[in-house]
């Protein structure tokens, strides 16, 4: 199993969102890992996928055009993830 694909299914119970959006969240937070700083057109560039730059590009401005999130998730995610619960 990859990383991305671990990464998947952790957020899959957290998160309601389709398989294409997990998708597009799950390479962003890989690539922003890699290069440690949030800039949308280099985050494009280290974005695993087989589209073309622009492609990549618009992909990500789509995703926080239309993306909602449930900070409440996030947040049980996170003290999951971290074993806050068992502190």
């Amino acid at each position: 199993m990859e990383l991305s694909d671990g990464l998947r299914v952790i957020l899959k119970g957290h998160l309601d969102w389709g398989k294409c959006r997990l998708d597009c969240f799950v390479g962003m937070l890989l690539a922003l890992v890699r290069l440690k700083r949030m800039n949308l057109t280099q985050l494009a560039l280290a974005f695993a996928s087989q589209a073309k730059p622009k492609s990549r590009y618009r992909r990500l401005q789509r995703f926080f055009q239309e993306a909602v999130f449930d900070y409440d998730a996030i947040a049980r995610l996170i003290m999951q993830l971290f074993d806050f619960y068992e502190k």
